[in-house]
């Protein structure tokens, strides 16, 4: 059997507009420079626009390639070693811009790629689809199950890769699914699940959407969707931030005045 492949997954509070200092300060984390510890997949805010409460940062940290004995790692030197090792300048840094945080470690199943297989893959977003779903207890890994033989090749379909299936380890009821897409693919999506709904003619009703939901509720019983804007340069992140001009929204399709 293969180590597990393990993720710690920080919902972070941030202070004010501080989500951009903050995101951009993780490439000055010390961790980033000891081999074998949490290595940054990716850094995300919430996007309000998407739902969801803000303002937050969602990172997602690959525990590395040694499984729980790489876990046991990092809580070592997390643990009573950080505040002689290096419970300083970052820390104290990082404290101007987020005021705490929930962590959940969780582990990928088999269907979830992993960071490697990711950046094989070229798989990469501008926005990111968050889903943290409470499932009955003891069903995380026949939900998972059921989504990587149907609901993933939907999605991939709709231009939506999945980046981490997740079963959160510190319960037995949640589980974390990520997915890498743009915007004209989320938009087509729900446009096209409205109106298998009857709810809009906005699409091309494609029943299998509703379907899922039906049949995902017979594991799901709560839970939160939220829309993630990318921190760039990471695994799946684009190349950089986009270049725009508050002229872009106040006068649409006319072209911004020199500088």
């Amino acid at each position: 059997m293969a180590t597990r492949n393990l993720y710690l997954h920080e919902t972070v509070d941030v202070i004010g507009q501080g989500q951009y200092s903050y995101m951009e300060h993780l490439w000055k984390d010390p961790v980033l420079r000891m081999p074998e510890m949490f290595g940054l997949q990716g850094s995300f805010y919430v996007c309000a626009a998407g739902g969801g409460r803000w303002p937050q940062v969602i990172n997602i940290w690959d525990i590395g390639s040694k499984g729980w004995k790489g876990w046991a790692s990092n809580v070592d030197r997390m643990n009573l070693k950080r505040r002689k090792a290096f419970y300083g300048d970052w820390w104290d840094e990082a404290a101007k811009w987020r005021s705490g945080g929930f962590d959940r470690l969780c582990g990928g199943v088999p269907g979830s790629p992993t960071t490697e297989e990711i950046a094989a893959r070229g798989i990469r977003g501008t926005i990111f689809v968050h889903e943290v779903l409470t499932v009955r207890p003891g069903s995380q890994l026949d939900f998972l199950a059921a989504v990587v033989k149907e609901r993933l090749p939907l999605m991939q379909e709709y231009g939506h890769e999945a980046t981490g299936l997740y079963e959160v380890t510190s319960n037995q009821h949640e589980v974390v699914m990520v997915w890498a897409t743009d915007i004209a693919s989320q938009v087509r999506l729900r446009q096209n699940r409205d109106t298998a709904r009857g709810l809009c003619d906005e699409g091309d009703a494609d029943e299998r959407l509703p379907a899922w939901e039906r049949r995902s509720a017979e594991w799901v019983t709560g839970g939160e969707t939220h829309l993630m804007t990318p921190l760039p340069r990471t695994v799946y992140g684009p190349p950089d931030w986009e270049d725009a001009s508050l002229d872009d929204w106040l006068n649409p399709g006319e072209p911004n005045p020199p500088t």
